[in-house]
């Protein structure tokens, strides 16, 4: 009974509310290094794959980028509880980065209020937002969302937000076209900058079989009945089929099970002839991998848009639309006989990051 009663209380008690107890309570300190720094804001500490390749990219490209400067990785997970000690620490000259990825919007509405805080609690350093999908749509809330984006962001004196396809650049130009303190700037996906030997060291890999890595979440638009064709199909190739996900679970990670679980997963990657995926970065880290990939559409832009934007000339990398699923025996027939990429270099020109490299070694 009483536990009831407490429940009911604390029910009560409205969100923001309850944020800032749960900040005070848990507030930390962490002693910034001197010299020169760069930090990297929401840093993946959790089982997402993509947002751990993700973040060891971004920090992998600061470190050649500035060169005498101290990275330094602020989980998602502490970011209210250690906002304070940095803002009291911070100078003007250090770097403010926040990570890229796909959760830019109302879709995942608790990363994009992370965002948006950043943003407000460094007022006097530019604010480089690595390359971002922007997911929208025409519903109430995400029209809401957006004007809080453009609110927020547009009251700072100097951000720049990177989009890593077109679809997005397209939108956040018309967003903020009549802001010149908002810059829009345009990057492949950070990971795309990045060679295998940034995740983890060159195993003897012998490739053999399918992987695949299909979706089971929101942004997921393949149906039952034709994920059990597609399995069929590839099991006819006589092959042997493995089911995995780029989704393996976990909060509050430290660094070294971040970087475990990143290896591990792209030596997987590295060890199949064949990925079959609807997550952006399976077709990215399977690239990464030099391993053949087919990519199947996802609920939103982002993967076909990537595909299209950066990667449509590499016949390793092919895309099916949903109701095409009759071109694909041919379609991995032709793929399991490409010869495998090397895994050496980033698969993309390092040029196609020169903007994002100028507003990162502003002076």
């Amino acid at each position: 009974m009483v536990n009831k009663v407490i429940a009911t209380f604390f029910a009560l008690i409205p969100r923001s509310i309850k944020i800032w107890l749960s900040t005070w309570f848990h507030k930390t300190n962490l002693s910034l290094p001197s010299g020169n720094r760069a930090l990297v804001f929401l840093a993946a500490d959790y089982g997402n794959i993509g947002d751990l390749a993700i973040t060891a990219a971004q920090e992998s490209f600061l470190r050649s980028t500035l060169k005498d400067y101290s990275i330094i990785r602020v989980p998602i997970s502490s970011t209210r509880s250690l906002l304070d000690s940095i803002k009291h620490q911070v100078l003007a000259s250090d770097v403010i980065t926040i990570v890229g990825g796909g959760n830019m919007g109302s879709l995942y509405s608790d990363i994009e209020e992370l965002r948006q805080l950043v943003i407000k609690s460094f007022p006097n350093n530019r604010i480089i937002c690595f390359p971002q999908t922007l997911d929208w749509d025409n519903s109430k809330v995400s029209q809401r969302a957006l004007r809080k984006i453009v609110r927020v962001y547009s009251a700072h004196a100097d951000i720049h937000i990177f989009a890593r396809e077109s679809v997005t650049r397209d939108k956040l130009e018309a967003l903020f076209s009549a802001y010149a303190n908002v810059t829009i700037g345009y990057a492949p996906d950070i990971v795309l900058s990045a060679s295998r030997i940034v995740f983890c060291r060159h195993a003897d890999i012998h490739p053999a079989g399918i992987l695949l890595c299909l979706r089971d979440d929101r942004e997921s638009v393949i149906k039952p009945q034709q994920r059990m064709i597609l399995e069929d199909m590839l099991i006819n190739t006589g092959m042997p089929v493995e089911v995995t996900d780029t989704h393996v679970g976990g909060i509050r990670l430290d660094k070294f099970r971040c970087e475990q679980l990143l290896a591990e997963k792209l030596n997987q990657f590295s060890s199949s002839r064949l990925v079959v995926t609807d997550r952006l970065h399976g077709m990215i880290l399977s690239i990464v991998a030099g391993t053949a990939c087919l990519v199947l559409p996802n609920a939103n832009h982002k993967i076909h848009q990537t595909w299209l934007d950066w990667l449509d000339d590499k016949p390793q990398v092919q895309f099916i639309m949903s109701d095409c699923f009759n071109l694909i025996p041919e379609v991995v027939e032709n793929l399991l006989a490409y010869e495998r990429c090397s895994p050496v270099n980033p698969p993309l020109d390092l040029g196609n990051y020169d903007e994002l490299r100028q507003s990162v070694t502003y002076p």
